[in-house]
This record gives structure tokens, C-alpha cells and sequence, in this order.
């Protein structure tokens, strides 16, 4: 990986993921979830500096693919994986790729999680229905994103920022169209499209700031298609 390439925003987040993977944060994460990856086939996409997949190793998986668009992340996340995890772990494998196109067949995956990216998705539909695309029957999807209360915490530190994530929302919401990206999500709009596409959600964890939706994260499980019976 070639240094000079790294940002300071690069590094910031780096630091500051695996901050909160030795702090134990990430796994309080997953136990929120009611995550288990034992024996399982797990995807993360938008996988970043790769510390979800670290944590998730720990229930020792068949196997374990992070996905993401910045090579930056996934080289960091390629070298860190294979300093600190034991040789009996499973090793995380890391692929760059983007929503709404993922490179993997239909129902590969038993675990898919995808953090924080919704914000950042052309468009929240076409983004989960690929999700689920690979995704296995039975199989949880585990998402997080940011509602209308997220930036107002962040109003005076980010400056414009917050700002800036209201208006692209706003666009969105009237053109269906993210024409700027880090928008904010309506929860209760993104389980309706999971239902839609046959996702049963079974945990949903609100943080709240005044009252507000800051941050949401959301467990589904796929329905398993019941075949008609034949006469």
C-alpha cells in the first residue's frame, strides 16, 4: 500500500474503526444484532478497513468476503486481517466492488451486513433488492444507516455539513434522485421496502438525539419460498 496515498480522512477513520473494535464496540454491535456467524458464509459490504469482518472471525465462519470501492480501505484491511488473526481464524478475503452491482450469484451468502452505506446509495431500492439478491433463504441481512436526527448533534463541528445532508434528503425525497450523496434515511421507509422484498425484520435498535432518529440498525431475515404443492 502506498502511503502517500493515504488521507488524513483515511486515516482518521481507520483509527477510529479499530478504536472502536479494541474498545469492544464493534461486538456490542453484533450481539445487538443477534449476529452469529458460526459456520456461515458472511458478506460485508462496504467492509472499509475491515474491523466488522475482524470481530465477526471470532465465531469462526466458513467464510468471510468484505467488499469495497476505496482500495485504500481494502489494502489496509488485507494487511491488518493477516497481522492479527490467528492462523486457525478464518481469513477475511476482500474484493473492490460498489452497490448496486455486487459480483456474486444469486444466494450465495447465509450473513450480509452492510453499515453505514446507505447514505451513500444511488438509490435505497435498487440497493437492498440487490442485497437480498445474494442473500440465502433463511439468511439475515444487517443494515445501518443515519435518520433526520443524525446530524444535528454535529451542527457546529461539521459547519456546513449537516446542512448539506439535509438538502441532498430533501432532493431525494422529491426527485427520487441522490443527487447528492450522505443523504438521511427514513427507517420506517426502508422496512417497508425490506418487507416488499420478502424480508421479515426481527430486531431494529434506534439511537436517538432529541427525540430523533440519529442512527438505525435493522436484522432481517429472508423468507424461505415454500414450493407450491404439486397435484
Amino acid at each position: 500500500m502506498e502511503k502517500s496515498k493515504i488521507t488524513k480522512w483515511h486515516h482518521a477513520y481507520i483509527q477510529n474503526a479499530y478504536q472502536e473494535l479494541e474498545q469492544g464496540y464493534t461486538k456490542v454491535q453484533i450481539d445487538r444484532l443477534n449476529i452469529n456467524a458460526k459456520n456461515s458464509k458472511v458478506l460485508d459490504v462496504g467492509c472499509g478497513p475491515g474491523n466488522m469482518l475482524t470481530a465477526l472471525s471470532d465465531d469462526n465462519p466458513k467464510l468471510l468476503i468484505g467488499v469495497d470501492t476505496d482500495k485504500i480501505f481494502l489494502q489496509y484491511a488485507h494487511d491488518k486481517n493477516e497481522s492479527i488473526l490467528e492462523h486457525t481464524t478464518t481469513h477475511p478475503n476482500f474484493i473492490q466492488g460498489t452497490l448496486p452491482t455486487l459480483p456474486f450469484q444469486d444466494e450465495t451468502f447465509d450473513i450480509v451486513t452492510c453499515f453505514l452505506v446507505m447514505p451513500h446509495v444511488p438509490d435505497d431500492e435498487i440497493a437492498l433488492t440487490e442485497l437480498t439478491r445474494v442473500l440465502k433463504s433463511g439468511g439475515t441481512l444487517a443494515i445501518s444507516g443515519h435518520g433526520i436526527g443524525f446530524p444535528i448533534r454535529y451542527l457546529k463541528r461539521f459547519k456546513f455539513k449537516p446542512l448539506k445532508m439535509y438538502l441532498a434528503s430533501f432532493i431525494y425525497l422529491l426527485t427520487g434522485k441522490k443527487l447528492i450523496k450522505n443523504t438521511l434515511q427514513n427507517p420506517r421507509q426502508i422496512c417497508k421496502i425490506l418487507n416488499q422484498l420478502g424480508m421479515k425484520i426481527k430486531v431494529q435498535v434506534n439511537k436517538r438525539v432529541f427525540g430523533c432518529i440519529a442512527t438505525y440498525w435493522i436484522n432481517a431475515t429472508k423468507r424461505e419460498v415454500i414450493p407450491k404443492a404439486t397435484q
